[in-house]
């Protein structure tokens, strides 16, 4: 009995990891996006207005700050799912 109690642990943290994995990178890709979308909208901008580099460099910062703002928004929203999920485990 106690070899099935060990696999069925293996597997609970086998799935907590991969849940952590995937967490994570869904949050470096949004980081990611946000960065690479002012990026190209600051290249856009000096391009057709002639401001080079100070598009590139606003809308750099705007998507870096609007890419940690979406990662403070998802850790949320991880860490109440997690303790609602808690709650109704018992734990």
């Amino acid at each position: 009995m106690r070899h099935h109690d060990d696999s069925h642990d293996d597997k609970l943290n086998h799935m907590k990891l991969w849940d952590i994995v995937v967490i994570a990178g869904s949050l470096g890709l949004s980081l990611f996006v946000c960065i690479c979308v002012g990026v190209a909208m600051g290249r856009f901008i000096d391009v057709h207005a002639g401001t080079s580099p100070w598009g590139l460099i606003l809308f750099s910062l705007i998507g870096a700050v609007s890419g940690f703002w979406t990662l403070y928004k998802k850790a949320l929203s991880y860490q109440q799912d997690e303790a609602r999920h808690g709650r109704h485990q018992g734990k």
